[in-house]
C-alpha cells in the first residue's frame, strides 16, 4: 500500500499516575499519551500526487479522533471498550488545528506529510494481559454503533454534517482494518502491554473506495445521444467501520449526480468516493443516465465494476466504464 493511502497512528505513553476508580478494577491508573497521526500531502497541499487514478483532488485535514481500547484481564471479563478523557461518543475526540506540522518521510519516496501531535488521557487497569486498539479519523462526526466489546464489528453513519456531500465526508474517513495482521496478531495490539509504558504504532487506511467511472457513448448515436445526467443511486452512507470489505447492503443510502458538460456529453470521466458493497461476487452500482436529445431516463440495476487489486484487507481502487451503443 502506498504511502500517499495511509494515515498514521503512533501512540507512545508518556507518564502514569494513580488516581480515579473504575469498576472491576482494583487499581486502575490513567495514562497520558501522547498522540501522532500524519496523512501524506504533495507538494505543500492536500492533494493528491499527479499520477494516482483519476484526477488530482483535494483531501482535507482530519477533525475528529474515535479510539477504542479493548482490555484483556489477568482474570475476570471487560464488558466495554475504553475510550479517552474527553471523547464524546457522537463525536469523538476533536483534534486541534494548530497541532499539525509539515515534514517528510525519511523513506525512499520522501513524501510530504502534514503530522499532528498533542496528548491524551486513557485509564488503563492493573488488572490486564492483553489490549487492542480500533481507531478511526473523520473530517466529520461520525455515529459508531457496536455491541458490548464487539467494536471490530462496530458500523457507522455519516453525521449530518455530511448531507449532500457524502463522497467528500467518505474520502476523508480512514479506520485501522480488523484483519491487518503483524505477527501472526491483530497489528492493533498493545505492545507492552503489561509494563508501566505501554504503545502502539498504527496506520489507519481508507474506509471507502475510489469510484472512477467513464462514459462513452458510441459514434453511431451520437446524433440521439447526449449524456446531460449520470446519477448513482442507493449508494452507502455508512457500513462497517473496521471490516469495510465486509458489507453486503447499502445503509443509509443516498444518490449521486454527475452532470456532464457539452464538452463531456459523449465521452467523459469522473470519480467519487463510496463505501464498497459487494453482492453476489461483484460490485454493483444502481445507475441511471439521462439523455437531453429525448429527454428521456433510463435506469439499471446491473451497473458493475471491476476493483483495481484483489485485497482481503485494503478496499480498492474500483473502475468502470459506462457503454451507450442504442438510443432511448
Amino acid at each position: 500500500m502506498d504511502i500517499r493511502h495511509l494515515i498514521l497512528l503512533a501512540i507512545v505513553p508518556l507518564i502514569a499516575a494513580c488516581s480515579t476508580s473504575d469498576a472491576g478494577d482494583t487499581t486502575p491508573t490513567t495514562i497520558t499519551m501522547p498522540v501522532q497521526l500524519a496523512i501524506p500531502v504533495s507538494n505543500g497541499s492536500l492533494t493528491r500526487t499527479p499520477g494516482d487514478p483519476g484526477t488530482t483532488e483535494q483531501f482535507v485535514l482530519p477533525k475528529y479522533l474515535y479510539i477504542y481500547l479493548i482490555n484483556t484481564p489477568i482474570n475476570g471479563s471487560e464488558t466495554k471498550p475504553r475510550t479517552p478523557e474527553g471523547m464524546d461518543p457522537q463525536n469523538g475526540y476533536t483534534l486541534k488545528a494548530d497541532k499539525w506540522t509539515k515534514t517528510t518521510t525519511q523513506d525512499n519516496n520522501n513524501d510530504s506529510i502534514y503530522i499532528y501531535t498533542d496528548q491524551i488521557r486513557i485509564i488503563i487497569p492493573e488488572n490486564r494481559s492483553t489490549g487492542v486498539v480500533y481507531a478511526a479519523m473523520s473530517t466529520v462526526p461520525i455515529t459508531v454503533t457496536y455491541t458490548g466489546n464487539d467494536v471490530a464489528d462496530a458500523t457507522f453513519t455519516l453525521g449530518t454534517e455530511a448531507k449532500d456531500n457524502e463522497s467528500e465526508a467518505l474520502k476523508n474517513l480512514y479506520s485501522s482494518p480488523y484483519n491487518l495482521m503483524k505477527d501472526k496478531q491483530y497489528y492493533g495490539t498493545v505492545s507492552d502491554y503489561n509494563s508501566n509504558s505501554p504503545y502502539i504504532n498504527m496506520v489507519l487506511y481508507h474506509v471507502a473506495s475510489k469510484l472512477d467511472v467513464q462514459w462513452n457513448v458510441d459514434a453511431s448515436v451520437q446524433d440521439k445521444v447526449k449524456l446531460s445526467k449520470i446519477a448513482l443511486t442507493g449508494l452507502s452512507g455508512g457500513g462497517k467501520l473496521f471490516k469495510p470489505l465486509e458489507n453486503t447492503a447499502p445503509s443509509s443510502p443516498y444518490d449521486e449526480t454527475f452532470t456532464p458538460n457539452e464538452g463531456s456529453q459523449w465521452y467523459g470521466r469522473k470519480a467519487t468516493y463510496v463505501i464498497p458493497v459487494k453482492t453476489d461476487g461483484e460490485y454493483k452500482f444502481p445507475m441511471s443516465l439521462t439523455n437531453s436529445v429525448s429527454g428521456k431516463e433510463i435506469t439499471t440495476n446491473k451497473a458493475t465494476a471491476k476493483p483495481s487489486t484483489t485485497s482481503d484487507v485494503f478496499v480498492p481502487w474500483i473502475y468502470g466504464t459506462v457503454t451507450v451503443k442504442t438510443q432511448w
